[in-house]
């Protein structure tokens, strides 16, 4: 900036290139010519555009560019091929864990931007490599620091954030743009399970995040929302209790999976959320809400989580678990539900409602909650070997189904109280077949097989079309097979509008105490006969099993759906027994969930997998916490048969450092601490072998 007297007379003299010209001054000057006189009587600001002559171009010059094996260079301006004096600028795109060490050729340095005239042909390139740095524990006490930290750009893949006990209200903890790698999540966790506190205002908001691990913590926020995922995909929030400081009237979503605002297209998926507590809800909103862009979100996993307290009673938007919603019914979301406990959720009519299509609801227990699982909207979904219990509560149900192609096996139903929306199994009327996403779908193509049912007051409702008969599509398509059904709290079967082309066969049903099946039918259809059932009660559960001359033995006429175990894990022999149970002297390894299978502080389950894969185990897992440590570890394991056992330490040089455990056990759930004598910072092995099998774990000890 250059200052002159007023009315001073200036000359602005434009130097440029061969090959350039002016193409005209800009600012308080016009014209187009490379000497420009003007007088000065005010401020002014002058400057010019420069461009390319035609007649006389300048020299062009190539940058070519050798791409590394790990990452990707680009060029900005694009193209490669540049007139003389052009600035450009080389960017390197990094994947996770990968570091450059150098710019090659032309261009020197390791920054991930370099900038350069071009004067001459050039060629660039970088030398990539995975950067092998041990992975960092930041431990962190304060909130300050907490959330600098998650905020750092150069948190890297295994790092470590460990909150010592407290209580934080760091505000927005945003993660953006960051990344782990499988098997090397960035994980964010508290010290001690639930003694790190997020109060306050406080909630992560992770957006195209990836494999990111949220563990540990307690929250107690004033916030409608304290996770919630934009576009991620692989991250995980696992052993934490929500208990949220609600404000009256204002709803709340306490953990959400979506897309970003921005661009639909882009979606979350394969996120998991396990062995949490969900408690004490009481405003509308869910527990977890999964929603997205274009698409509902994919392939997400909730298990092994505890639900506990929402209510009272609202007649909608309060579902414990919500998936999808009705503009994306008709997206593929794949979600699976498992392992969960639902107790006294009361919110909504809808437990868990499932808004999309071919998602599976499996290996629940719901016990003492008013309200159904609903296949509000979609296709395609399972609902399979879930415990439904009652209690005597008013207004506790079973399965409602709308829409096409669902299938319903191996649930077992037991003191439910509800009826119409919330009987054991209702399907009702639709009022339409296509057209509205937000309309109720007629049922349609369902399968319905292998359920048992026991003294419930509303069994199986067909039909209902609300009080104003605007519900007129009555539900076609479905085949009833292999259930048995006991009860005498009335009529085992309301049929309140014929349905169409309904298949029975092979169900056994055995009304009391004086009330009828409900309908007429063969004895192909529907045997009226006492299955003989037989009741075991422990301290956890109280079930009905077949005895062993129960007529449901080898009773099912056809085997649909290729059901291959029963509710309990025990393996189905064809001809199959009728009902949830197959009659066996075998272990059972699934029975109803206590409060002690899941949350914060349980033993970790099997890895999940699909029926037709599951096989007797005489181990189910072995784990350990925190990893990476300094100075202990818990060793978790679970039997499931007993036998000898021994646990072992070694070095990477496979050298026998310890023995922990050596003796006999019975089946059940164990764990040992481990606390290293003089062993340096490193990798270490933890080999569990129970009756010759052996299972293997890594630990990783940072000092």
């Amino acid at each position: 900036m250059d200052v002159y007297p007023d009315s001073s007379e200036v000359t602005a003299t434009f130097t440029l290139p061969e090959g350039y010209l002016n193409e005209g001054w800009t600012g308080d000057l016009s014209g187009t010519e490379l000497e420009k006189t003007f007088t000065i009587t005010s401020d002014m600001q002058i400057g010019a555009t420069v461009g390319i002559d035609p007649d006389n171009p300048p020299a062009q010059y190539t940058v070519t560019v050798t791409q590394p094996a790990f990452g990707t260079i680009s060029l900005d301006p694009p193209g490669g091929i540049y007139y003389n004096l052009t600035e450009v600028t080389a960017s390197l795109c990094l994947p996770p864990s990968y570091m450059n060490t150098g710019w090659t050729d032309d261009l020197s340095g390791t920054d991930l931007e370099q900038s350069f005239l071009v004067t001459s042909d050039m060629q660039i390139g970088a030398t990539v490599v995975y950067d092998d740095t041990p992975p960092t524990i930041y431990e962190v006490s304060t909130a300050t620091d907490f959330e600098d930290i998650c905020e750092d750009d150069d948190l890297r893949p295994g790092d470590i954030i460990e909150l010592a006990d407290g209580t934080y209200d760091p505000g927005s903890i945003s993660i953006q743009d960051k990344a782990g790698l499988p098997g090397q999540p960035i994980i964010i966790r508290a010290a001690n399970i639930g003694q790190a506190v997020i109060a306050g205002e406080s909630y992560f908001n992770l957006r195209r995040a990836a494999y990111i691990q949220i563990e540990g913590f307690r929250f107690t926020s004033d916030r409608y929302t304290v996770i919630k995922l934009e576009a991620s995909n692989n991250i995980r929030i696992t052993r934490n209790t929500f208990q949220l400081t609600e404000t009256e009237g204002e709803s709340g979503k306490w953990v959400y999976i979506g897309g970003v605002w921005d661009d639909a297209t882009l979606l979350s998926h394969h996120n998991r959320i396990d062995h949490n507590t969900f408690r004490d809800k009481h405003q509308l909103g869910n527990f977890i809400t999964i929603d997205g862009g274009d698409n509902v979100s994919q392939h997400d996993r909730i298990d092994h989580n505890y639900f506990y307290n929402i209510g009272p009673r609202h007649d909608n938007e309060m579902e414990a678990i919500r998936v999808g919603w009705s503009q994306l019914s008709l997206t593929d979301g794949f979600t699976l539900i498992e392992y969960n406990l639902f107790e006294d959720c009361d919110g909504d009519p809808e437990i868990i409602s499932i808004k999309s299509c071919k998602d599976t609801v499996r290996y629940n227990t719901i016990r003492s909650s008013q309200g159904t699982v609903s296949l509000r909207h979609g296709d395609g979904s399972v609902v399979h070997d879930n415990y439904f219990l009652g209690e005597g509560k008013v207004g506790t149900g079973g399965v409602r189904i709308y829409a096409r192609n669902h299938k319903i096996y191996n649930n077992y139903f037991e003191g439910l109280t509800g009826y119409r929306w919330d009987a054991a199994i209702t399907l009702t009327n639709g009022d339409t077949d296509t057209g509205s996403l937000s309309a109720h779908w007629r049922v349609d193509n369902a399968t319905i097989a292998h359920n048992t049912l026991v003294n419930n007051y509303s069994n199986i409702e067909i039909g209902y079309g609300r009080g104003d008969n605007s519900w007129t599509r009555e539900p076609r398509n479905v085949t009833m097979v292999n259930n048995l059904v006991i009860g005498g709290q009335g009529d085992l079967i309301e049929i309140i509008n014929q349905p169409n082309n309904f298949t029975w066969e092979g169900n056994i049903m055995y009304p009391q105490n004086g009330f009828a099946l409900g309908m007429a039918a063969t004895s192909t259809e529907i045997n009226q006969i006492d299955p003989m059932l037989e009741y075991a009660a422990t301290e956890s559960d109280s079930l009905w099993f077949l005895s062993a001359s129960s007529p449901a033995i080898n009773a099912a006429l056809t085997s649909h759906l290729n059901i291959t175990r029963d509710i309990h894990g025990q393996s189905r022999i064809t001809p199959n027994d009728v009902g949830a149970d197959e009659y066996s002297i075998n272990p059972i390894t699934r029975r109803p969930l206590t409060a002690t299978d899941v949350g914060p502080n349980a033993v970790d389950p099997p890895v999940s997998v699909m029926e037709s894969d599951v096989k007797p185990a005489v181990f189910n897992l072995f784990s350990n916490y925190p990893n990476p440590f300094n100075p202990t570890t818990t060793l978790r394991y679970e039997l499931g048969q007993s036998g000898p056992v021994k646990i072992e330490i070694f070095n990477v040089l496979g050298q026998r450092l310890e023995t922990l455990i050596e003796g006999h056990h019975s089946a059940g759930q164990f764990q040992v601490e481990w606390t290293p004598k003089d062993a340096a910072t490193g990798i270490y092995f933890a080999a569990l072998t129970v009756n010759g099998s052996s299972q293997t774990i890594k630990l990783l000890l940072m000092k």
